[in-house]
């Protein structure tokens, strides 16, 4: 190499000869803009995760809705119970009737063998462990042992009716769960 191909001035071009001038120069060619279609792999997987989650959540929505359809319709039986004439008229033939109710919804959300042999104090205990509500170990839930089957006894409604709307509210189905495995005697 030479000194004069290691000059500055040796790059450079002639003042009269076809050189490249400034105004000459093209601009930038930028790439296009990216499309929002089709969307990268990422998005597709957040996409099939999302509606996996919306289904799942769907899914169990509907599930408890049902699991708990029994609740809403003793509910509505409660109600049509308490508005009854046959509060005023025969508090016996109510309790008796209040009684059938609460059986009725025990058995929708427990097995049929731990629920059906129960009467009397074995049949209160049993409300009383399945929603833990004190009341059913006070006079009021004491008459649900009894006060189905004794002529003129006497019946604090207001008290029973309230016990019953907490019950069906509030009663756990995880003792069907212990029942299954032996956890519980229907005796205790």
């Amino acid at each position: 190499m030479t000194s004069a191909t290691l000059s500055p001035t040796a790059a450079l071009p002639a003042a009269g000869s076809e050189a490249v001038s400034i105004e000459q120069l093209r601009d930038l060619h930028l790439p296009e803009a990216v499309g929002l279609w089709p969307p990268a792999p990422g998005w597709w997987l957040l996409a099939l995760l999302s509606a996996a989650l919306l289904l799942g959540l769907a899914w169990w929505g509907y599930r408890r809705i049902q699991r708990n359809r029994y609740r809403r319709l003793a509910l509505r039986e409660l109600s049509a119970l308490s508005q009854s004439e046959l509060q005023r008229e025969d508090p016996q033939r109510w309790l008796q009737h209040l009684n059938q109710l609460l059986r009725r919804t025990a058995l929708a959300a427990y097995p049929p063998a731990t629920v059906a042999p129960l009467s009397g104090n074995a049949w209160v205990d049993f409300l009383y462990r399945s929603s833990q509500i004190e009341g059913f170990r006070q006079p009021a839930g004491a008459s649900l042992a009894s006060g189905p089957y004794q002529q003129g006894s006497d019946i604090d409604r207001a008290a029973l009716q309230g016990l019953a709307e907490q019950w069906i509210r509030k009663h756990h189905q995880r003792l069907q769960k212990q029942q299954h495995q032996g956890g519980l005697d229907a005796n205790t």
